[in-house]
């Protein structure tokens, strides 16, 4: 097995319902994807951006290693990006973060981190009662399930889950986990 920690961060999304690329919409004038970086780079052995060929020049790829999904699965969403990132770089973990939740920081990541335990597939939050499976991590044995599902068409994190062994892990703040969908979300929590 190569690294420990491999991060994730998932930014191959159309942003149909926010109308341009969620990536570069910024906060305090800087690109959302800068924060999905910044929360995961301290914690990680190497950080990889999943991302498709319309969006990778916007990336700055000092701090990561830009990556499109695997051919077969090509805009099949985040289970899509998670599993590319564990068919190209081996590791024991992949620490996921989307590029849409501009209030994420390391220390949600090192809490989970501290949560790791023998057996289990994926740590995942929860938070106000909803599970947050793409701010998560995700353990290698998982990559045949995530492999064996895109096969048979289903994109859906939740249908995975159903899968895993899974530790929930609750957070009270709901801070780091706003994600941000459309210009309303937008309007609300960044510029409101």
């Amino acid at each position: 097995m190569g690294k420990r920690y491999v991060g994730v961060v998932l930014a191959g999304g159309q942003s149909r319902r926010f109308g341009t690329a969620k990536a570069i919409a910024k906060k305090n004038n800087k690109a959302f994807y800068k924060y999905s970086i910044d929360a995961l780079a301290p914690i990680v052995d190497c950080l990889l951006v999943v991302t498709n060929s319309n969006l990778e020049h916007i990336f700055d790829k000092e701090k990561t290693k830009i990556i499109h999904d695997t051919k077969k699965y090509q805009g099949q969403g985040p289970l899509a990006g998670i599993f590319t990132a564990m068919e190209k770089y081996p590791a024991e973990w992949y620490i996921a973060v989307p590029i849409d939740v501009p209030f994420v920081e390391t220390w949600v990541y090192e809490h989970l981190i501290s949560q790791i335990e023998h057996g289990v597939d994926a740590i995942i939050p929860i938070v106000a009662g909803k599970r947050q499976p793409l701010i998560a991590i995700y353990h290698s044995s998982t990559r045949n399930l995530i492999e064996k599902g895109l096969n048979k068409g289903e994109r859906s994190v939740q249908k995975l889950l159903e899968k895993c062994t899974i530790k929930y892990v609750p957070f009270d703040e709901e801070g780091p986990f706003i994600n941000i969908n459309d210009v309303i979300d937008y309007q609300q929590y960044i510029e409101g």
